[in-house]
């Protein structure tokens, strides 16, 4: 628990001097230091599998780890226009890959044959949740042009995975430890995403609210995640 807790306030501190520098603009500093911040919870990941190994363990870490490359994809997005389109699928796919790992870690761990149809309710709401998007993005707002395919493709996963937690939790009477957490952590995902896609797609660009607030819900999410291993 010492390792977690140096790694979680070195987390800390990189993602706020991250924040400030990104305020101020893009550049290779602010890249710079998303990555340390992203290493900084890869370790508190790897930590905990150690500390509770399992294949659970393994493939939420490894979700994690995908996240981090997705996050890093689109800081570099920001660097080389002529690379934008190519970083931002990059950083779609490796989202997305991120968010099947979770959902593949809580399927593992936790189905029975019982539970089916908490499975079947999570799928429809992500296909829901993607059609949705897919037809209605622009009458809310957000303009997703070349990006539409992976975008409701990853709008499916995002939403499958948060369903899936609740459905698991719902399940399991909200009692399993792990779960809860995992639930909180994806959570704040996906209302991390919200704002991120209205930073990207929409009218919002990067005033400094959106940055904070984005960020600050991305790094919860992905330290709660990391966290739950412990109680697997």
């Amino acid at each position: 628990m010492t390792v977690i807790c140096f790694f979680t306030i070195a987390y800390i501190l990189f993602a706020i001097w991250f924040m400030k520098v990104r305020i101020a603009g893009h550049s290779k500093k602010d890249v710079v230091l998303k990555m340390l911040a992203a290493l900084c919870f890869v370790a508190i990941g790897i930590t905990a599998t150690v500390l509770n190994p399992s294949v659970t363990a393994g493939v939420l870490l490894a979700g994690g780890v995908f996240g981090a490359l997705g996050d890093l994809s689109l800081g570099l997005s920001h660097l080389d226009k002529e690379k934008k389109a190519r970083r931002m699928f990059a950083g779609v796919f490796w989202f997305g890959l991120g968010h099947i790992m979770f959902c593949f870690g809580l399927i593992h761990e936790y189905t029975t044959a019982k539970c089916i149809p908490h499975l079947l309710i999570p799928a429809v709401i992500g296909i829901l949740a993607a059609v949705f998007v897919g037809c209605k993005g622009r009458k809310i707002g957000l303009h997703f042009g070349r990006y539409l395919p992976v975008v409701v493709v990853y709008v499916f996963l995002l939403c499958f995975s948060v369903a899936l937690a609740m459905s698991f939790n719902l399940y399991w009477n909200f009692e399993n430890r792990q779960l809860r957490i995992f639930l909180a952590g994806i959570l704040f995902f996906i209302v991390s995403d919200s704002i991120l896609s209205k930073m990207y797609f929409g009218k919002q660009k990067h005033p400094a609210l959106n940055v904070v607030t984005n960020h600050v819900t991305y790094y919860v999410a992905q330290w709660l995640i990391a966290v739950s291993i412990l109680f697997l």
